[in-house]
């Protein structure tokens, strides 16, 4: 018995995610790139170099990519485009696979990738992981006001700001930073748990309220220093 093509559909599906997987690895290459230009940037400093100012343009464009998470999204395309390259060749070597069994693999690969939402999470939950996420904002929003203003003053080459003056700007917007990331480390670890449940129960079929309430009760505990 001689074996069997695949669909095109699910070939296609394949290709897909294959090309969106590579495009989301270039991604967190040039996230990489950014942080080492800011890096770079920031070492000038002491040189009064006037392209010491792009450090404000290198860490935004990073912090930017940062918030599009390259790297979680590359490895959902990555699990997606290998889920279906196994259920492809399973069945062109098992002819005796009903063609669903490549529908349900497409299901299964179109939940990796988190693409369609099942159903909605409740909404004390979400607004529970919302107050979580601005509070932390409000602690870091300093940091991020100090590096609007040297990326403003750069761009508008601000006559009264001069290239040694780059030094203290980043000493300050290093510490506003760190400290900022530290009072909002409780909060941005109990957004992180509530998120993981909400995502697995909106993708994931098999996710009950239950579990939302187990992540509630966690997310407390991690506000609380426990």
């Amino acid at each position: 018995m001689g074996t069997r093509t695949a669909p095109q559909w699910i070939r296609d599906q394949e290709k897909r995610y294959r090309r969106a997987g590579r495009w989301w690895v270039c991604t967190l290459y040039l996230e990489l790139l950014c942080l080492a230009g800011w890096v770079a940037t920031v070492v000038w400093v002491s040189s009064a170099s006037p392209w010491c100012y792009l450090w404000p343009a290198f860490l935004a464009a990073y912090m930017v990519l940062q918030f599009l998470t390259p790297e979680k999204r590359a490895q959902r395309y990555e699990t997606a485009y290998l889920a279906l390259k196994a259920a492809i060749a399973r069945y062109e070597a098992e002819p005796d696979l009903p063609d669903s069994a490549l529908s349900e693999a497409g299901q299964r690969a179109r939940e990796a990738l988190r693409a369609e939402r099942i159903r909605s999470a409740p909404e004390w939950i979400r607004r529970k992981r919302l107050r979580c996420r601005l509070k932390a904002l409000g602690w870091v929003s300093p940091a991020m006001l100090a590096l609007t203003w040297q990326l403003a003053a750069a761009l508008i080459e601000w006559r009264w700001v001069r290239p040694w003056h780059a030094a203290p700007l980043v000493a300050v917007f290093v510490l506003l930073l760190a400290g900022g990331i530290f009072m909002a480390r409780k909060l941005k670890k109990a957004a992180g748990i509530l998120s993981q449940a909400i995502e697995r129960y909106e993708f994931e079929s098999a996710a009950t309220e239950s579990e939302l309430q187990e992540a509630d009760q966690r997310a407390s505990e991690a506000l609380e220093g426990r």
